[in-house]
């Protein structure tokens, strides 16, 4: 019994000193009270109306005046490319969602393409929002035929999103039904994507300047455009920033977690973190690993869970507390209160930056890829899921 009490006091005594090393912190407020009750979390909103998007507007307005030029000789093309994380998809979005867009275009879609390029389940996506029900039909020919007479003679705008097929024969194929007066937006993060669907100008999205970095860090830790009126965390605000390295999706994440830190010890404590410096044993971005690893327990638990999710799934609330209530993840003695917690917890996600909004159904919610994949990496072998051919992947 000695030997064993001493190896556990060794292994407690190891992941103190990891515990440190990684600037993690107790979080004693967000512990359960005696009572059983959960603490309660900071309110969120959906839509933050201090945030506002920052960097890019030069690319934003020329895609949006090629958009609105004349195309009648044929479909146009404007490819987006870009490594994870730098905003190709948020730059998709305020051009698809432009009001002089809205005006230009008698039909518009979103497809979430990722890496199964599918052209009849393309096809079927495009046919709903533009009023044309494909039903159960399955057959190419069929569906593009369909598609094909219900854009004669209109101006249509489609965006493909996250487009990772490399074959130079797909592209045809699905391009096939599109003529005059289709206008075609694909994002990517393949220069050899680019290449295949021929733009009119292809858009290579680089990192941020520091200053928009800032201004994004800020409005997401400080619901602020600059530190002005919160000058003490100035300059551990901007060392934090450098170490984002110009990508949008690090400083909304890092800047989603100190939201909630008052002090400048807190602050202190994410910059030195070790999370910073072992990037390179790990693809995932630090500022995404650094907020899970602040995450309550309960919260680390909702998020590792949804790594079952597939990636660009939408999805919504409900859907989503109804998981984590048949998993136990939601533990409250009182019953009638749980679809409470859970909006809670679904909502401090939200606001953290691991759920967004949907480009398609501002009622549903997506994860980033980058997210979904450290969804992945922290739940380890304790989630399993069956894709869609039906081979068993754990995750």
């Amino acid at each position: 019994m000695i030997p064993k009490e001493k190896e556990i006091t060794d292994r407690l005594n190891n992941l103190t000193t990891r515990r440190s090393s990684l600037g993690l912190s107790k979080i004693l407020s967000q512990a359960p009270t005696s009572k059983g009750k959960q603490p309660r979390l900071q309110p969120t909103s959906v839509v933050d109306g201090a945030v506002e998007y920052v960097g890019r507007h030069e690319e934003k307005t020329e895609m949006i005046e090629l958009l609105k030029g004349d195309n009648s000789n044929g479909f146009s093309v404007l490819s987006i490319v870009g490594m994870g994380g730098m905003g190709k998809t948020t730059l998709a979005q305020l051009v698809y969602n432009d009001a002089t867009i809205n005006e230009s275009f008698d039909h518009k879609a979103w497809v979430c393409v990722s890496d199964n390029f599918d052209a009849v389940n393309i096809t079927r996506t495009i046919l709903k929002p533009i009023g044309s029900n494909p039903g159960e039909e399955n057959d190419l020919n069929l569906l593009q035929v369909k598609l094909k007479e219900k854009l004669s003679g209109k101006r249509f705008l489609l965006v493909l999103d996250d487009i990772w097929n490399e074959n130079n024969s797909a592209w045809p194929i699905l391009r096939s039904p599109f003529g005059a007066g289709t206008s075609i937006i694909v994002t990517t993060r393949l220069q050899i994507v680019s290449s295949i669907v021929d733009p009119l100008k292809a858009f290579h999205l680089d990192k941020l300047s520091n200053d928009d970095c800032l201004t994004i860090f800020t409005q997401h830790a400080l619901k602020a455009r600059n530190f002005d009126g919160h000058l003490q965390f100035k300059e551990i605000g901007e060392k934090i920033v450098r170490r984002c390295n110009g990508l949008p999706l690090a400083a909304k994440a890092i800047g989603s977690l100190l939201r909630t830190v008052k002090d400048f010890a807190g602050w202190e404590r994410i910059y030195e973190s070790e999370i910073w410096k072992s990037s390179e044993q790990c693809d995932i971005i630090p500022a995404l690993r650094l907020s899970y690893y602040h995450l309550p327990s309960y919260l680390k638990r909702c998020f590792a869970y949804c790594s079952i999710l597939p990636k660009d799934y939408e999805f919504e609330e409900e859907e989503i507390i109804l998981l984590w209530r048949a998993e136990g993840l939601l533990q409250q003695k009182v019953m009638p209160q749980i679809k409470d917690l859970g909006n809670q917890y679904f909502q401090d996600l939200v606001s953290r930056s691991f759920f967004q909004i949907s480009s398609n159904d501002k009622s549903r919610f997506v994860m980033h890829d980058l997210i979904n994949d450290l969804a992945r990496i922290v739940a380890g072998n304790t989630c399993s899921k069956l894709e869609g051919d039906m081979h068993h992947e754990e995750v």
